[in-house]
């Protein structure tokens, strides 16, 4: 079994999250209306930054 961990990291409208399954890590940013996301490593890519996507859009907009 595998561990994840997301880290986010927030100041005034910019905002970072960071996950981590395993040797594959995905990187969320935001500033203002634009977004990025961008994902590496050796592995499932597809399925980490599609649970990052879910992460992103069903948190409550105060915490992200």
């Amino acid at each position: 079994m595998q561990t994840v961990n997301i880290e986010m990291q927030k100041a005034g409208d910019r905002k970072v999250i960071t996950m981590t399954i395993g040797n594959v890590s995905a990187v969320y940013k935001r500033a203002g209306d634009a977004s990025y996301l961008k994902a590496h490593g050796r592995g499932n890519v597809r399925q980490v930054k599609a649970l990052l996507r879910e992460f992103v859009r069903n948190s409550e907009p105060a915490l992200i």
